[in-house]
This record gives structure tokens, sequence and C-alpha cells, in this order.
């Protein structure tokens, strides 16, 4: 969501949008004001670490728009969860445009995420009240009007692709500058010239699938010793696939590095991208894999087929909560890479022509001026 919404913030800012970000800082020793690509970061309140905390974070944000709010012609809301509530009432109250943004899919999405009692009641009527509410999916757009939400106020712009310089852009020399530069950074990222390395990226919880992708790798490593699995993001379940990776034997061909700002010099580093869950990822990882022209492995879901549509046969499926199909699928990508890259090249040209992200800026800018 985070990847989605920076993403958002910069092609609006490139169309000529006044955009400011407002965020939580992670650390006491982060400033409450910074400048990103020309785009005002405000980061007033510390990060929730706790069910305990959150309360507390969601005081200090309704009391920065209660002072800021009336600066601005819209307010969006990066998801449907508690923060909705705090964007929606401020912007009722000095009288400026509300759009809240649908995020995650399957288990992990906003219409499925467990609020505490105490907020979900106060975030529904706020969704509810909001000037928009954008979905990116067919699927999500049916699901919110099975729930309720009035039609005239829901609106589905797709998550388009950027073009990137695909395949052309990832040749042996470039990729090697991006192994030398992640090794310098993190020495779990080193790699032999010749290694193959298999992507993910996502957080570490139980719907994430990665448990499931533990669970294959040893089989793959049997027969490549030398392949590399970068796990990238955090959460949860870190602890429990670090435990697992060490009593398989397997720990030193797996990193986990932590969460990243700009994924380019990992995709350009990487020969293989994997998407082990329709829970996690969609709203932008898959994306960059896709448009980075890496051979794409996805399980195999509705949304996941929604997302890549005519072009399936460019990716290798798999079945979801099942290592032995995923082991299967990876393997059919790893056996000969060259005509995987040749069919992550065709589906990376016929995504970005067919829904490119210059059409989801244009679709907010038209939302926003519409109800401007």
């Amino acid at each position: 969501m985070a990847s989605r919404t920076v993403r958002l913030a910069d092609g609006l800012a490139r169309a000529g949008v006044d955009v400011e970000v407002l965020t939580p800082r992670y650390a006491s020793s982060w400033p409450d004001e910074i400048c990103h690509r020309e785009i005002v970061v405000h980061r007033p309140a510390a990060a929730p670490r706790s069910d305990w905390s959150m309360g507390r974070y969601l005081r200090h944000i309704e009391s920065w728009l209660r002072d800021h709010a009336s600066g601005y012609d819209v307010i969006y809301s990066a998801t449907m969860r508690e923060e909705a509530a705090i964007v929606v009432e401020a912007a009722r109250r000095v009288g400026c445009v509300s759009i809240v943004h649908h995020a995650g899919t399957g288990l992990e999405a906003d219409t499925h995420y467990a609020l505490p009692a105490r907020h979900r009641k106060r975030v529904v009527a706020a969704v509810h009240a909001a000037s928009a509410i954008v979905v990116s999916r067919a699927s999500t757009h049916q699901s919110m009007l099975a729930a309720g939400y009035d039609a005239a106020r829901v609106h589905r712009i797709g998550n388009g692709f950027v073009p990137g310089q695909g395949l052309a852009g990832r040749d042996p020399a470039s990729r090697l500058r991006a192994r030398h530069a992640l090794a310098s950074i993190n020495g779990d990222l080193k790699t032999d010239r010749d290694s193959m390395v298999v992507t993910v990226m996502g957080s570490m919880v139980e719907s994430s699938g990665l448990m499931t992708l533990a669970e294959a790798i040893p089989n793959l490593i049997n027969v490549w010793p030398d392949l590399r699995f970068w796990l990238m993001g955090d959460g949860p379940l870190r602890n429990d696939l670090h435990r697992y990776f060490k009593h398989q034997a397997v720990r030193q061909n797996v990193a986990m590095p932590g969460t990243f700002v700009d994924f380019s010099d990992l995709l350009m580093a990487s020969d293989v991208y994997v998407q082990p869950s329709a829970n996690d990822g969609l709203d932008d990882f898959v994306h960059q894999g896709i448009t980075a022209a890496l051979p794409l492995v996805m399980v195999d879901s509705p949304d996941t087929r929604a997302m890549v549509g005519a072009s399936d046969e460019f990716v290798s499926w798999c079945s979801e909560s099942d290592s032995t199909s995923l082991q299967h699928a990876i393997r059919r990508v790893l056996v000969d890479l060259t005509p995987a890259q040749t069919a992550a090249e065709r589906l990376r040209r016929e995504l970005t022509q067919r829904c490119s992200y210059g059409e989801t800026i244009n679709g907010f800018l038209k939302l926003i001026e519409g109800l401007v």
C-alpha cells in the first residue's frame, strides 16, 4: 500500500497537482517534515506500535488535520481503515473533498480487515460519507456495491503499469552493477556472477504465502545449489521463517534484508519474480516485477487472472497454499530462463499498452476535477 501511494503521489505531482503527504514517523530521530521529490512530507505523529498506541496516533493525526485541513482542496486516504474516518471528518469540517482508496486484496483487503470494534462503526460510517471511494478491481467494485455503498460515489480507477525499460534495460552489465551495489549495502545480498536470484516482495504474515514458498525452497536448492531467494519485507512471520531456513540448512541461500524504498536495483539484479499469494502485493509489487520484465511465477486466483487478462499464457501459474505446485512453477522457469524472459517481455509490453499508469493518473485527475 505504501509503495502504491508513493507512486500515486509522484504521478499526480508530475501532472501538476500540488501534493503534500501526511504519514507517521517510525523513529524519534526522524524529522517532523521532509521534502521527497519536491513533495512535502509531514510526519507529526509517531507510528502506532500496538493497539493501545493506535488511539494516541489517531488523536495526533486528527489534531494536525484540524489545524491544517483548510489549506487543501482534497484530502485523500490511502486505505479504508482507521485513518479514513479522520480524513473524512476533517474534510467535512472545512468543506473540502474527501477521497478514500480501497487497498489490499483477498484476506488482507480493507473490506476484510479486522478493525477493532470501537473503530469499525466510525470507519464504516465515514467511508459511506466520503465524497468518493476509489477501487482498482472489478471484484472490489462489485463487493462494495453489494455492501450497500452509493454507486455514484464508488469509482473504479485501474492500477496501471509503468512502461519501464523492460528486458533491454536489464543487460548483463547493468545486472552486475546492481548486484555489486546491493552487496555493498547488505552482505546477505552478495551473489556470484552466475547465481540465479528469485525475488519476493510483501509482508511477512500468515496470508502472504511465504511459508508455502519456504517449504518449496529446500527442494529447489537441491537442484540448483547456488540458487538465491530474496524475501523483501518484514512482519511477525520473520523469526519463524528464519528458524525454518536455518533448520533446513538453506539459510545461506535466503536473504531477508527488510524493506526497501526503491526496488529498481533489486529487480535489476533478479532473475525471477514470485507472487505466492493473492492476499498481498497485487496493488503494486507485482506491477513492478512485470514492468521490470522479470519472468513471473504467480498464484492462480480470480484477482491475479484479472490482472493479466488475455496475457495469462506468459505467466507460470501455481495453486494457492500448495508448495509442490509452487515448486514446479518456479522450476519450469529456471530450467530455461531464455524463453521465460521472452515471455516476460511480451507480458510487460502488452500490459503497459493495455493499461498504462498514465491512464491511472488521468482517472484521478478527472475525478478530482469533477469533485472540486
